[in-house]
């Protein structure tokens, strides 16, 4: 099985690698057991989406509807992020460059693998697949007001040049967009694509250390992206999440 699987994830990447802007995007031939594992997977975090996601999460994903039987193509749901906030989708090998795939947001351009998970990593993967990306990353990328917020992204990976600078970028992505949280309805809701493709993630939030959402506090934070988060940040609202990124930003 495990050949089975890197054989299957090598095929994907050679095709994302032999990709290039202006091209189709490559169609995927996916096994029934990758489609039963999706179908897992999904149906288990649409669950936790009605309990622990945020509100512009469950709007956006009236929009961008994911098949919870089959996985979807990136071409499908890249031509549905475009009509809704001009985003689309490109394929990746794996983790791209942090200036390559930050920049790319300031043409709405996202980078997205098309792989599946381990299947031993069904409720938390440690490398992002197309799970996340797909789940995570694009239905949020069809609200506009988290559209915008990744274009703030890419604008300013493209203006910063010092490492430090990059690497500060980087932390504050990560807690926003990736693990981000912010507080509704009385309670912890989920904003970032990480969380919101992580079973694991999603079931641990009321044990996990929620701290106030301040950026100077998350560029000082160290984190291992291979595992659930023991710390996350907690924005009073999306709205003041958006100002406090927003205002870093302008600082770089």
């Amino acid at each position: 099985m495990t050949g089975e699987y890197e054989q299957q994830k090598a095929d994907r990447q050679q095709l994302a690698r032999e990709w290039r802007p202006g091209e189709p995007l490559p169609a995927i031939t996916y096994t029934e057991e990758e489609h039963a594992l999706w179908e897992a997977v999904t149906g288990k975090l649409g669950s936790l989406h009605e309990e622990v996601a945020c509100a512009n999460y469950l709007r956006a994903a009236e929009s961008v509807v994911l098949d919870r039987q089959r996985v979807p193509q990136l071409a499908e749901v890249s031509s549905v992020l475009t009509g809704l906030t001009g985003f689309h989708l490109r394929p990746a090998e794996g983790t791209v460059p942090a200036e390559l795939f930050l920049g790319t947001f300031a043409e709405s351009g996202f980078y997205a693998t098309q792989y599946l998970r381990r299947p031993e990593s069904l409720f938390h993967s440690p490398e992002p697949d197309v799970i996340h990306e797909l789940v995570g990353h694009a239905v949020m990328l069809g609200d506009p007001v988290f559209a915008d917020l990744y274009r703030s992204f890419g604008r300013a990976a493209r203006r910063v040049s010092a490492p430090g600078a990059l690497r500060d970028l980087v932390q504050v992505f990560w807690f926003a967009l990736e693990v981000g949280v912010v507080h509704e309805g009385g309670g912890p809701r989920v904003c970032g694509a990480a969380l919101l493709s992580s079973v694991a993630e999603m079931e641990s939030l009321e044990q996990v250390e929620l701290r106030p959402f301040d950026t100077a506090d998350i560029v000082a934070q160290d984190f291992d992206d291979t595992d659930c988060m023991p710390v996350l940040f907690a924005a009073e609202s999306v709205g003041h999440l958006v100002a406090e990124v927003q205002r870093f930003l302008t600082r770089l």
